[in-house]
């Protein structure tokens, strides 16, 4: 029985395998694994190379697809987490922060230490930011008179 899905005949299973012997990525090599099969044998079921290579017949389609659209390139594991990164923040926001939290007369909230930096900075940082820079800066997380009776005095 012949497979429906059809694959691009522009790469042959010779520079696949070239692939696959130059990678270390596990990921990477199994998907490559996957479509050197669906090349070199084009009448080869989906069904049968997911039995032959102990995988998922979804995970064949996939891998069949990016590579359709994409070639070799396509099936590489894509980066996890945020592209851009954590933003810095100018630690002297924090220090001049602490200097106006002792010259207050009550305590302020995190939300309330939000919007101050807000306004006097013309920045948004998040209030989880905010708790990790003041408990770093031997303050505790909690918004309370904690921050006059801080080891930093």
């Amino acid at each position: 029985m012949s497979r429906i899905a059809t694959v691009r005949d522009d790469i042959s299973a010779k520079e696949i395998r070239k692939a696959i012997k130059s990678t270390s990525d596990g990921i990477f090599r199994l998907r490559l694994m996957i479509v050197e099969k669906l090349v070199a044998e084009p009448n080869l079921s989906l069904q049968k190379v997911a039995k032959a290579l102990i995988v998922n017949r979804e995970t064949v389609t996939k891998c069949l697809q990016l590579f359709n659209e994409g070639g070799i390139e396509a099936l590489k594991p894509k980066q996890a987490g945020r592209k851009e990164g954590n933003p810095k923040y100018d630690d002297s926001i924090f220090q001049k922060l602490i200097e106006t939290l002792k010259s207050q007369e009550t305590p302020w909230s995190v939300y309330q230490m939000q919007n101050h930096i807000r306004h006097t900075y013309n920045i948004e940082i998040p209030e989880s930011t905010i708790y990790y820079r003041l408990s770093k800066m031997g303050y505790s997380k909690k918004a309370n008179n904690d921050y006059k009776k801080s080891k930093i005095a």
